[in-house]
């Protein structure tokens, strides 16, 4: 699976910035950044830094940022915007404990080993640091046949994703890990289905398959994902869940 998830970064890599509105979304990124409380003495570990457009909002703001990835064809757009760059997989980072003040984390929790990934955070935050953690969850109001939708289009769109989260997922398994002063804060991301879709990854059956499920989607969920249909292209308005967490002083 681990090479399936590299060899999936790679295909993605130079449409990567141009897959996703939330990708380049600044308000979206002045929230986490906002949310994770950091200044100039900060130190931050930006798991699944990606092309980096997480670490550019910290970079130059706070004593030190750290980018963890691993896939390097994605992070040779990022290299600029971190002190240090980490090739390795965060369920198996070698860090020291109680290292950073700050962990944050957008959009990578789907493609790795979630309770070994927290645990890892957990450990090397130090007391009382935070972590942010922004992906794309399901809706809190959707009924089971809605997450199996929302979940079946997210499994066609990322074939090796190994997570599928809903809205209090995140919530749970943080504070089974420890953390304290959970907070969830919502935000919706207004994709275009074409864009979403066109990112180098996938078949074409499976785009196929990904607008079918749209068009054959009960109303209930459709009402709930303000679908709109136009230019031959589909609007979702999709769910992402940010939750904000401490480590507990000692």
């Amino acid at each position: 699976m681990e090479n399936s998830v590299l060899t999936y970064f790679i295909n993605r890599s130079p449409k990567y910035n141009a897959s996703s509105a939330w990708v380049t979304d600044k308000m979206f990124i002045q929230k986490i950044y906002q949310l994770s409380e950091a200044n100039e003495n900060s130190t931050v570990l930006d798991v699944a830094t990606g092309t980096g457009l997480i670490a550019k909002q910290f970079h130059g703001n706070v004593k030190k940022i750290v980018g963890v990835d691993i896939c390097e064809s994605m992070v040779q757009q990022a290299k600029d915007q971190l002190d240090t760059l980490i090739i390795s997989k965060i369920e198996n980072i070698s860090l020291p404990d109680n290292s950073f003040d700050i962990c944050v984390c957008r959009q990578g929790l789907q493609f790795a080993e979630l309770d070994e990934t927290l645990k890892q955070i957990y450990r090397i935050l130090k007391p009382g640091g935070v972590t942010v953690l922004a992906h794309l969850t399901s809706y809190p109001e959707e009924t089971e046949e809605d997450k199996k939708i929302t979940f079946k289009i997210q499994a066609l769109r990322e074939p090796v994703r190994k997570n599928y989260l809903s809205y209090d997922t995140i919530q749970k398994m943080l504070q089974t890990a420890g953390f304290k002063d959970i907070e969830i804060h919502p935000y919706i991301t207004k994709e275009s289905i074409n864009r979403w879709i066109n990112h180098g990854a996938i078949s074409e059956e499976n785009k196929t398959a990904i607008i079918q499920c749209y068009h054959m989607a009960p109303s209930h969920y459709k009402e709930i994902h303000h679908i709109e249909i136009f230019d031959n292209d589909i609007f979702d308005d999709m769910h992402m869940t940010i939750v904000k967490a401490k480590k507990p002083q000692y």
